[in-house]
Parts: structure tokens; sequence; C-alpha cells
């Protein structure tokens, strides 16, 4: 009960976090590998539990945590169905009951990491600070898209945060003598939680010459040299050590590891593009102001008007330091020396993290998230500061708006725009799909009023090679990319969903979906499409609903 009392706020943190995370979490999207990860979560599995440690590697990412993960959710999903469930492994439910299952043993690992920082936060600057910093954090729209998937970035971000936490609160202890075993605890965290970044994907590996650079600018000023290098070194191996161990590849085949992880960075990181509409435009490289676009569209309000109001304050502050007015010395009473360390510390992270991502031509807008995140520490002694000069209970009101905003979200979170959906999806191209919900009701009601038959026990090919049946059966057609995210859906009340590019499904389908910042329906020429209406999200126009001439 003591240790309970002891840690009960990291222990609320963690509850609160999957609590928020629970509703519809199995039921809400797919995002469009998730089947890839859980082929590989089934084929890591098979490597551990047969021995066969060479199976541990099945991407360059390289998704270590994820499959590890993945493995929990299916033994633990597999128990359940074999006692209680009792359904076919390949049937709807075990879909999204698997699926379920998976995401959660996601959100609670997420959950259990975001508590390790308030913990930090608490010891360096204070419990209030510590609960908007986290507050702030887990209602953050894109983060909670992210951390909702069956996927690689909600765990990456959050596992480098919690490393660059770690790291920083170790660090500036090392020069005190009476704090040599919670120094070990602190650097025991910074290496394991450094480890699962390095497991979850390859630009954590980041981390490193960004501590290494953090601790020659620190060695500069001590001018010790030789204490620098024992110190990163203290931090490197042990982080590496975690990760042998916590990836069996690693036992048996290291050399051959090392070189997929290489082509992954080089080939695929470096020097592949990803196509994508940037501004109405189809672009391979999007260029480097790529991912300050993505950070102003993405960032909630209140994270843009910390992280500029700090930026603002130091900036205002640095060039009026000779000034003896009173609101210079207002400015610099804001932050003390402590929190202005950390501040600058995490925007050398940002700033060079940011350089990282915008070298490579393939960007994509999840991958600004551990920079996202990050800034919410910065945005967080902005407001924090600000927050206190309220006197007024009122106050307390505000901090509804980050609530009411994920509520009113739900459950399309990708769809979170600060300048609104409608302009949003136009300059930063959705890349995963938003709007399942509004597509399956508007086709569950489409089913009902044009009287189509259920179709479950039957292949979409059986069903099309009978005339008398398909024309009966509602199926829609879907580009590849989000067939791959809303099949299960159509399943669970007995559609088909197709992809577009397959002649034999698509020349029996009866409706066609393109969404309408990439509308191609005129390029069909395989037959007439007929338009018919629009889908709808929250008030805007995302996909253009098509019938099929016969």
């Amino acid at each position: 009960m003591k240790l309970l009392n002891k840690f009960k706020y990291e222990l609320l943190i963690a509850f609160i976090f999957v609590l928020t995370r629970f509703p519809d979490l199995g039921h809400d999207m797919f995002n469009t590998d998730v089947w890839k990860w859980k082929t590989r979560s089934y084929d890591f599995s098979t490597g551990i539990f047969n021995l066969q440690f060479d199976q541990t590697i099945q991407k360059y990412h390289p998704g270590v945590t994820l499959m590890w993960l993945g493995t929990l959710g299916i033994k633990i999903f597999n128990l359940y169905n074999e006692t209680t469930l009792k359904v076919s492994p390949d049937s709807v439910q075990a879909i999204f009951g698997l699926h379920f299952v998976q995401k959660l043993m996601v959100v609670i690992s997420i959950g259990l990491t975001l508590s390790s920082i308030f913990y930090v936060l608490n010891k360096l600057f204070g419990k209030k600070y510590a609960l908007l910093s986290v507050f702030l954090i887990s209602f953050e729209p894109f983060y909670i898209a992210l951390t909702r998937a069956f996927h690689l970035e909600g765990l990456q971000s959050t596992f480098m945060l919690a490393a660059i936490v770690w790291f920083y609160y170790w660090y500036i202890n090392l020069e005190n003598k009476n704090f040599i075993s919670k120094n070990s605890l602190k650097l025991f965290s910074a290496c394991f939680f450094s480890a699962l970044a390095f497991l979850t994907k390859t630009t954590a590996l980041y981390l490193i010459p960004f501590f290494g650079l953090w601790i020659l600018i620190n060695t500069f000023k001590t001018k010790k040299i030789k204490n620098g290098i024992f110190n990163f070194l203290q931090w490197l191996l042990p982080s590496l050590g975690f990760v042998f161990l916590l990836w069996p590849a690693l036992w048996v085949i290291p050399l051959q590891v090392f070189n997929i992880l290489y082509q992954g960075v080089v080939v695929v990181g470096v020097e592949t593009e990803h196509i994508q509409y940037f501004f109405g435009k189809l672009v391979e490289d999007p260029g480097w102001y790529f991912y300050f676009v993505v950070f102003l569209f993405r960032s909630s309000y209140w994270l843009i008007i910390g992280f500029m109001g700090t930026l603002l304050t130091f900036i205002t502050s640095y060039y009026s330091q000779k000034s003896q007015n009173k609101f210079s010395k207002t400015l610099k009473n804001i932050f003390s020396p402590e929190q202005t360390n950390f501040i600058v510390y995490n925007l050398y992270y940002i700033l060079f993290y940011f350089i990282m991502l915008s070298i490579p031509s393939k960007k994509l807008d999840r991958y600004v998230l551990p920079l996202m995140i990050s800034s919410v520490l910065i945005a967080s002694f902005f407001i924090n500061y600000y927050f206190d000069k309220i006197k007024t209970n009122f106050k307390y009101i505000l901090l509804v708006l980050p609530i009411f905003t994920a509520y009113y979200l739900h459950p399309n979170y990708f769809s979170y725009y600060s300048v609104g959906l409608k302009f949003g999806i136009y300059a930063i191209e959705p890349k995963w799909m938003i709007g399942q919900k509004e597509i399956v009701s508007y086709f569950k009601n489409l089913k009902s009023t044009e009287n189509y038959s259920d179709s479950y026990d039957m292949s979409f090919e059986e069903v099309i090679q009978d005339p008398q049946l398909y024309p009966k059966t509602l199926s829609v057609g879907f580009p590849e990319k989000y067939y791959t995210q809303i099949w299960p859906f159509f399943r669970e009340f007995g559609a088909w969903a197709v992809i577009q590019d397959l002649r034999p499904f698509a020349v029996k389908t009866n409706y066609f979906i393109y969404p309408v910042w990439n509308d191609e329906s005129e390029n069909e020429n395989r037959f007439k499409l007929k338009y018919i209406d629009t889908i709808k999200v929250r008030g805007v126009n995302v996909y253009n609903v098509y019938q099929r001439v016969q």
C-alpha cells in the first residue's frame, strides 16, 4: 500500500490514459499497413516460441516493440477466444476482437511510459507543471490518433520522449555524489527507454548523436573531455545491451540484421520518395518546409500558442536583456534558470530532429510526432506561467477544451487540422483514412433503402459468379490504400468492399468511392460512373460516391 500511495499519481495517469483511449478502440480504424504488422507479429511469435530467432527480424524499421506487444495480444486473445468467445479465428468478430486486444497492449505500454515521464517532470519542475504537460500531451489530437493505431509512431515518439527526459534527469545530477544510487535508476531508465525507441524505429537512432552533442556542449563548459566520453559510453553501451537482450535475431544473425537496417535507412528512408498531395499538387518531395506546415496544421491551439509564446519570450528577453524597463524584467522572471536550461535542451532536440527529417525526400506527416510532443513540454511552461496568473477558479474550465476537442473529433482524430478540415485535406492529404464511421453509416442506410441482401457465408468470387446473386449484394469499390482500412467494417454488416483496380471485381461492383482531393472517376474507362452523392465528415465534403452504370 505504501508503494501504491507513493506512485498514486503515476498509476492514475496511466489508468486515465488507457481509459481515454478505450472507447471504440478495436472498432474505430485500421491503418494502411496494419495487416502487415499483424502478419509480422504472428511470424515474430512463431520465431520466439519455436526458438527460430532469425524470424524475429521482419522489417528494417525494425518494429520489435510493436511485434512483442502484438505477440502478447495474440496470446491473450487466443486464450480468451478458446475459453469464452469461441468463434472462428477467421470470423469478423475475431478480427475486431484481436484488433482491440493488440491495440490495448500498445495503449497500456504508452500509458505506463507517460506515467514515468510525469515522474521525472514532477521531480524536476513540480506537480502542477508535470500534470499539465502530460495532460496536454495525452489530448493532443494527432497524438491521440497515432496512439490508437497498431503502428510504430505512437510507441516511438513516447519512448523517445521518455528517453530524453530520463537522460536529462540523470545527466544534471552526475556531479552530485550523494545521488549515486538514485542516478543508477535514472541511467537505467534512460538506457531502457532509449533501447525501446531504437527497437521501434531506426529514426530513433537520432538519440545517439543528439545525446553525444549535448554531452559535448556541456563538456566544453567544464573542459573535462574524458568525463564527457565516459558519460556518453555510460548511456550508450547499456542502451545497446538492452537492444541485444530484447531482439533475439541479434543472438543468431547479427550481421544480417545490421545489413537489413542499413538498407532500410539508406535506400528506403533517404533515397525513396513518397508521392502525395501537398497543397493540391501531386509531389514526390514536398520540400524542406513540409514539416513546418505539418506542425502548424496538425498541432492543437494550446501547443501552437504555448510554443510560440515561449519562443517569443526567449527572443524578446534576449534582445531586451540590457534594458532596465519593467517589461524586460518581467520577461526575465517568467522562466527560472532550471526551466530555461530544460527548454534549451528540448529546443536543440527539436531543431536537429527537424533537420534530420527534412533531409530525406520521403516525408510523411506522422513522422513529426516526436517533435510535436517534445514541443508540448516547452509550451507547457508558458501556459503554466500564465495559467497561474488567473486568480479565479474559472481557469479550470479551460482544461475542458482539450477534452471537448477529443470528444468532438472521436473517432476521426486524423481529421484534425488547426486550419479546419475543409482546407486541411487539400493542403496535407490524409494518408490514413478518415470518415470510416460516416462511410459505413451511409452504406448501411443505402443497403436498407435499396433492399440489398446480406452476404456472409460466401466469398466475393462466388457472389459475382452468380448472375442472380451479385446484383442483390452491396459492393463498394475503394482505392487500394483505403480498401485495407475499410473492408472489415463492410463484412460486419454483410456487404463487400473491393479494390477498384481489380477488374474482375470492379466490373461487378455497385458503387465507387473517391476522396474529393483526388477524384479520379473521370479516368475510369472500363465502365460508366454516375455521381450520386457526397459523404461528409463534420459537414465537410470528403468522399464522392458514384454508381456503376449497367
